[in-house]
């Protein structure tokens, strides 16, 4: 058996490509249709802001024109939305050296939960709590 050809094989297949090469783009794409923020500012919120502001707060939508735009940021507590309101002028400047001059007219900063504020009042969710809440409360 020593004195036989190797037996040819198909060569290996080539892996398939990086979901992050075509997750990016379709990201930056719906990021740029629904206004929300570019995804790459994003990702470098701690380094743009400062790690003491970024772990207050995490941005959202950006309305408005090219200059100007009001950037609306999104904080968990009435606590760190006072703070992150406090330091609005000083992720405004230090946005503005990343995106460019006036880039940032405004910020405005909005108390919502970790989960997005899916379980408020105003939700689905939120509401049949409230009515569960209610028919317990009334049955004691």
């Amino acid at each position: 058996m020593t004195g036989d050809p190797p037996v040819k094989t198909r060569p290996a297949r080539q892996p398939p490509p990086q979901i992050g090469r075509y997750s990016a783009k379709i990201f930056a794409e719906l990021a740029g249709r629904t206004n929300y923020v570019d995804p790459a500012l994003a990702s470098r919120w701690a380094e743009l802001v400062g790690p003491e502001i970024a772990a207050l707060c995490r941005p959202g939508r950006m309305t408005g024109g090219r200059i100007g735009a009001t950037l609306e940021v999104f904080a968990p507590s009435g606590a760190a939305a006072s703070r992150a309101q406090f330091e609005a002028e000083t992720m405004r400047r230090r946005l503005n050296d990343y995106l460019g001059p006036g880039r940032i007219g405004r910020i405005t900063v909005l108390q919502r939960s970790a989960g997005d504020g899916s379980a408020g009042p105003s939700s689905p969710l939120g509401a049949a709590l409230s009515r569960f809440r209610s028919s317990v409360s009334q049955k004691k």
